[in-house]
């Protein structure tokens, strides 16, 4: 869906994106993270053209993004930034409907995309539609986000810091909600941050930035495994490197069947995840665990020997 071959962005002598070359496949959440001014904001607005990239090729489904159109380019594309980019002094509902209605669609087709939309985000039509941006929480602010992004159903989501200034529960909420949605609509969405728990949450595809260059990319199990270098391991945790693999990987993964003996008193979800175990194992001072279904019966048990045993390759 998106190939970037040896690209490069200079700001006169200086290079902010020295001859990256990324391919992001159809339906793919990837994420570009690094510290600040690694060049992962800069390589994301040159996918759009709101950044003209210096040197090399930015591909969209097989094609030169320079051969678009700038604007024909952007409204292909959804756009969710920290700040949300929301006009103050409209609603709700016209906010959602702003690129349909330049794209000129019929009123009831603009009507009924936003009205499916605001349930799709969780926001009521009735509680929200004619709200200001002033009105709305941090959440709901940036849910209207990403409604408008996915207004004029987009194939590919550009996400730039989205969730950044939000409270830590907030935050969280929201990461769920956005696999929930990838999950049902398959987007192409390239997501920055430089939070790299949110980014080992959530990516496919994990890329990390340093000083304009890509430094190690692939899945996020992979370079917790495997860092390339030491600013790798250093930017994945170092040594917490353990607890966030852990979180990466569900209870179900590592429990074994019932045995005979009498069920562990302490339950855990099939879904939760590794790291969540081992907590409750250290609060609740238990050596076994009885992991249930979405029912509450009990389908397996855990115990922290097996928790800290063999690593899976899933």
């Amino acid at each position: 869906m998106i190939d970037l071959i040896h690209v490069s962005k200079r700001f006169g002598a200086a290079a902010a994106v020295n001859d990256i070359s990324l391919s992001i496949a159809e339906g793919e959440l990837c994420v570009l993270v690094g510290t600040s001014g690694c060049g992962k904001s800069t390589t994301l607005r040159m996918i759009n053209r709101l950044i003209e990239h210096s040197e090399g090729e930015i591909h969209i489904d097989g094609q030169q993004i320079r051969r678009f159109r700038e604007e024909a380019l952007r409204r292909r594309m959804g756009y969710a930034i920290q700040s949300t980019g929301l006009f103050p002094h409209w609603t709700v509902a016209r906010n959602i409907g702003l690129v349909p209605r330049l794209l000129k669609w019929p009123a009831a087709q603009v009507q009924a995309r936003v009205e499916e939309l605001m349930e799709l985000l969780g926001l009521s039509m009735e509680q929200f539609a004619g709200k200001y941006p002033h009105q709305l929480s941090g959440g709901q602010a940036q849910r209207v986000g990403v409604a408008r992004a996915l207004a004029a159903d987009p194939d590919i989501l550009l996400m730039d810091e989205p969730f950044g200034a939000l409270d830590p529960i907030t935050r969280e909420s929201l990461q769920d909600e956005l696999r929930e949605l990838q999950a049902r609509l398959h987007k192409t969405i390239v997501f920055v941050t430089h939070d790299m728990d949110e980014a080992l949450r959530l990516a496919d595809h994990l890329v990390v930035m340093h000083q304009g260059r890509i430094v190690q990319q692939g899945r996020p199990l992979e370079l917790l495994r495997e860092p390339a270098d030491d600013f790798v391991e250093s930017l994945l945790g170092g040594e917490d490197r353990g607890l966030k693999e852990a979180a990466l990987l569900p209870v179900s993964q590592r429990m074994r069947p019932l045995s005979p003996r009498l069920l562990a008193r302490e339950r855990i979800g099939q879904h939760a995840s590794l790291r969540e175990a081992l907590s409750l194992m250290l609060w609740r001072h238990a050596e076994r665990l009885t992991v249930v279904d979405d029912a509450d019966m009990p389908v397996g048990e855990l115990s922290l020997r097996r928790l800290v045993g063999e690593r899976s390759d899933d």
